[in-house]
């Protein structure tokens, strides 16, 4: 599905005092210091995008309680998404006025804060197909749930399953993505201390994107029952198992290197395997492995199905050697090309900066694979890519600003040079002082 224009403009949300995300670039890193605004820009992405989403889960689910009850499903549909609103960023009543404009083609949804309640108004032809989605969905469970003793259990199943079809096709139309959206968010490593209980382990005072997050590993992680060169050799034998073969085999080799392991998920819980007969439980492996852990898993499996998604990932360089940090972001990498996906990063890191510069200079100087420092499917279009450093200041709030060279398509050197610098002239001004005792 060809994606149409689309960006959001957040205003006085949170830290950020303005900000404004071209989502039709396919890579960009926010790079700032911590409780700069990064997180809060990252999540109001994902729920914009996500909102297709929500609103399947309303026609399918929640109609099931309006069809012969409600006089305003509208009504309940603009609740159930502030109640999503309130799952991703907690209550609205202490916070200021502010404004988040998501606009995708020719249609627009804009989400304010008045008087500490939290409003969605959207454009009018999309008012009016929602309402009339939301009428049909009404319709139809008012169809299932009729008695009738002639119709049988699957039968209604059956419905129910043409029925998601339906408006799945809808909404993928009418906000014009059917990619999967995924939020990767930091502090990964809690869920792997927590993995021999995460199954029974409660979510629900989490905040939604930890909620989403968690409930994607777990059904994420039954794929993994054996090593991957297995699990690849059974999908393989599926209807859909046609696979690029060059792709996942370059994935898997990268996996090696960050992991130094293979990874499983059977009976007797989670594993990272050495060698063939010398493992430890997931939660006893190392900060690193557990931090990067779920990155690379659940972007091996789109690279395995080769399916397109929109994936936000918070601090990828997580407990990781500067090396495995540009292992990370090659592997992210091959992921958007071979997938044609989108990503969005966020970091502390100038060497994740460093490591998409290798990425976008090869982009612009190697020709083929052959002899080539950095693979084809790993370098970065500096034309569909951005990079920005998030300003905070405390009386002015958070603002972004744009750190990639359009004519060099390069991140700005001196912009790292200037974050990696900044202990350098510290231990210049030591020496300074040292010399001066000396004297």
């Amino acid at each position: 599905m060809q994606l149409c224009e689309r960006k959001i403009e957040i205003t006085n949300f949170g830290p950020v005092k303005h900000a404004v995300v071209d989502l039709n670039k396919t890579y960009q890193i926010y790079i700032g210091a911590q409780a700069s605004g990064k997180s809060t820009i990252c999540k109001v992405i994902y729920f914009c995008e996500k909102m297709r989403d929500y609103s399947l889960t309303f026609l399918l689910e929640e109609t099931q309680l309006l069809y012969n009850s409600s006089s305003n499903p509208v009504g309940s549909y603009l609740n159930y998404l502030k109640k999503q609103f309130m799952g991703c960023f907690g209550k609205t009543t202490h916070m200021k006025p502010f404004e988040i404009c998501y606009q995708f083609g020719e249609n627009q949804i804009d989400i304010t804060l008045k008087d500490g309640f939290v409003n969605f108004r959207f454009s009018d032809g999309l008012f009016y197909t929602m309402n009339a989605l939301i009428r049909d969905a009404c319709g139809i469970q008012f169809r299932i749930n009729q008695v009738n003793e002639t119709v049988t259990i699957f039968d209604k199943l059956n419905e129910y399953q043409m029925m998601k079809q339906q408006f799945q096709v809808h909404l993928e139309e009418l906000f014009a993505d059917s990619r999967e959206i995924i939020y990767i968010p930091a502090g990964r490593s809690l869920l792997a201390t927590l993995s021999e209980q995460l199954q029974e382990y409660s979510v629900s005072e989490m905040d939604l994107t930890m909620q989403e997050f968690i409930t994607l590993i777990r059904r994420t992680k039954n794929r993994f029952g054996s090593k991957i060169p297995d699990m690849i050799k059974e999908y393989t034998k599926t209807v859909d198992g046609r696979i690029d073969k060059k792709a996942v085999e370059q994935a898997y080799n990268l996996i090696k290197k960050i992991l130094k392991a293979d990874y499983t998920s059977d009976s007797e819980g989670e594993k990272m395997y050495f060698d063939e007969y010398h493992w430890v439980k997931l939660m006893y492996s190392s900060s690193g492995q557990q931090e990067v852990l779920w990155i690379l898993m659940l972007l091996f499996i789109l690279i395995l199905q080769k399916k397109s998604a929109f994936v936000v990932i918070e601090e990828p360089e997580a407990h990781l050697f500067p090396i495995a940090q540009r292992d990370v972001v090659q592997f992210i990498t091959l992921m958007a090309n071979v997938t044609s996906s989108s990503v969005l990063l966020t970091t502390h890191s100038p060497y994740i900066l460093t490591s998409a510069n290798i990425l976008l200079y090869s982009a612009q100087i190697e020709q083929g694979d052959e002899d080539a420092v950095v693979p084809v499917a790993m370098r970065i279009n500096g034309e569909l890519f951005d990079a920005y450093k998030v300003l905070y200041d405390a009386e002015d709030g958070s603002k972004i600003e744009s750190i990639f060279d359009k004519e060099e398509a390069l991140i700005d050197t001196e912009y790292i040079d200037e974050v990696s610098g900044i202990t350098n002239r510290e231990f210049d001004k030591l020496i300074e002082v040292s010399m001066t005792y000396d004297m």
